[in-house]
């Protein structure tokens, strides 16, 4: 899997994803991460257990192509996948790094089960 063979259909999101509006995805996390938030209420911990990720845009994949020559190939999707979550803020590129692989797999199935699968039809010729 680390080889660049990745294929987002071959990770188990059953029971983990639901649809959120616009195309959007909802990814239940099995493992909670904690993250440290400040605001005009102090600091304090907060956990996340669900990220809603929104389908990508032109500006993305032009961000993808610029990573391309990236040789961090875990490094390179964190930001991909951290560019594509909606609406919560606690949830960057630094709590990526602290989730558990299992639900970091995940997050990347749903983000790169964004792109059209290639065709599987067989041509007549």
């Amino acid at each position: 899997m680390f080889d660049g063979d990745f294929k987002p259909e071959d990770i188990d999101l059953d029971g983990y994803v639901e649809d959120g509006k616009f195309g959007r995805k909802i990814l239940r996390l099995e493992y909670p991460v904690a993250v440290k938030v400040e605001d005009s209420s102090g600091k304090r911990e907060e956990t996340i257990e669900h990220i809603e990720f929104r389908r990508p845009v032109g500006r993305d994949l032009d961000f993808l192509e610029k990573l391309d020559g990236d040789k961090s190939v875990m490094a390179g999707s964190r930001k991909f996948i951290a560019r594509l979550v909606f609406g919560d803020e606690r949830v960057t590129e630094k709590a990526f790094e602290q989730m558990d692989a299992d639900d970091y797999f995940r997050s990347m199935a749903v983000c790169f089960g964004f792109f059209l699968k290639p065709s599987r039809k067989i041509s007549d010729q």
